[in-house]
């Protein structure tokens, strides 16, 4: 179901709202998968330090049993190294699990356990090398740092289990968390083509109403023009056939009386005013429809216009127009004839020429159709008025375009202070055209 017209807007912010959120949601995400991670290789750090501790406590047994056995002070300078890198990664360790409170307070416990362990490693050193050292003495010490071993081992391992248990979480947190990004970005991500796509075809809906409405309206205007040619060539056999046949038989009437009348002035005015109404009748009827152009075709309609046009208002009309072999279709030869005489009403009424150039050319495919005058000109704004929207021009230049846009003409207008030119070209069988 397409959205009502209206929505469109509506639908196109709804949109853009879903891909705000979709760009907001995946930075949050992303920022927690960040840190996720980061917490991670947290975990991993401190399960090496625990095994890099357990690791140097190895190691000082092994060397007290060889410095014991070989007397090497060698062993001695290993045991210090050791010890000092021992108590580096206990500091180490110490801080960064400072934000755990149980992993802070095992660790404590296990630099209590290592200070315990160590004091008697150095009572057994110092006892060693007094000299008085005894085997039962040594193997004192060495049950007694098994025992401290033992205890040490006992809260590394614990604390090596924590660190997993937490691990695992961090692990299992980063991957739930990667499975909603991709779900919610899964998600907007179609909601917002779906909306993008209601909004594109809303849009084409508004489109398709306005060309339909655009049809109607040319439709109409169409309709109009003919029905005016059509109101015009009924209107024209009426003056001809009935008020000018009155009129003619009416001066019948009174050249028969005038005569045998005794006032003969009275009745050859009378009779010279019929012969005015007669001749008026004709020119109007002639105007509204010229019948030359249904009986003899517009070149011949076109050259008794331009005399009658020429005697009517003295103005010289300078016309070529191109003989050809077959008529034109009617109504083209119509269109042609009402651009004609639009275009010489205008330089009539408002261009002050005093001249005008009508030239007429055709081809196999098209037919053109050129009025010049040599007058004033169109005012600018006017004339880009015209070209853009067809408003704020007059009656006839109106008629002119919607003659030629529904002939599926071209129209051109030309205008300076020298004059101006309107220029139409048809085509003599439009392949959009359909009578």
């Amino acid at each position: 179901m397409v959205l009502p017209r209206f929505n469109h807007r509506v639908v196109f912010a709804s949109a853009v709202f879903l891909l705000l959120v979709c760009g907001s949601t995946l930075g949050w995400m992303l920022y927690r998968i960040y840190f996720g991670e980061e917490w991670v290789r947290h975990s991993y750090n401190v399960q090496l330090l625990i095994a890099e501790i357990e690791s140097d406590l190895s190691r000082t047994g092994r060397v007290r049993q060889t410095y014991l056995q070989t007397k090497d002070d060698r062993y001695l300078r290993d045991i210090e190294e050791t010890r000092t890198d021992l108590f580096k990664n206990l500091d180490q360790l110490q801080s960064m699990v400072k934000d755990n409170p149980d992993a802070g307070r095992a660790s404590g416990a296990l630099e209590e356990t290592i200070k315990g362990r160590f004091l008697t490693f150095d009572e057994s050193l110092r006892l060693f090398e007094s000299g008085s050292s005894t085997l039962k003495a040594q193997d004192f010490y060495t049950q007694e740092l098994v025992r401290w071993s033992q205890q040490t081992s006992a809260i590394i391992h614990n604390m090596q289990d924590s660190e997993s248990n937490l691990l695992e979480r961090r692990l299992l947190l980063t991957k739930s968390l990667f499975t909603w990004i991709i779900v919610i970005l899964a998600l907007t991500y179609v909601l917002a083509l779906y909306m993008l796509w209601e909004h594109y075809r809303s849009l084409r809906y508004e489109l398709e109403q306005r060309k339909r409405a655009e049809r109607n309206a040319i439709n109409l205007s169409s309709q109009l023009l003919n029905a005016q040619d059509q109101e015009r060539r009924k209107i024209a056999r009426d003056l001809h056939d009935g008020l000018g046949q009155n009129l003619v038989a009416a001066k019948m009437i009174t050249d028969s009386v005038l005569s045998r009348a005794a006032e003969k002035q009275k009745l050859q005015e009378l009779s010279s005013i019929l012969q005015d109404a007669v001749a008026s009748t004709r020119s109007i009827s002639h105007l509204l429809h010229p019948p030359l152009v249904d009986e003899l075709g517009f070149i011949s309609a076109a050259r008794s216009y331009l005399e009658g046009f020429a005697a009517r208002t003295g103005m010289a009309v300078e016309c070529e127009l191109q003989e050809i072999e077959e008529r034109m279709p009617r109504d083209l030869e119509l269109t042609l004839f009402r651009v004609l005489q639009e275009a010489l009403t205008n330089i009539q009424r408002h261009s002050k020429s005093a001249r005008a150039k009508v030239q007429f050319k055709a081809d196999r495919k098209r037919v053109s159709l050129r009025v010049r005058d040599f007058g004033v000109g169109l005012p600018p704004e006017l004339l880009q008025n015209f070209r853009e929207n067809g408003s704020n021009v007059g009656v006839g230049l109106a008629g002119i375009k919607e003659r030629v846009r529904e002939r599926h003409g071209d129209l051109e207008i030309e205008s300076d202070s020298k004059g101006t030119m309107i220029a139409a070209s048809f085509p003599l069988m439009p392949e959009r055209w359909e009578p």
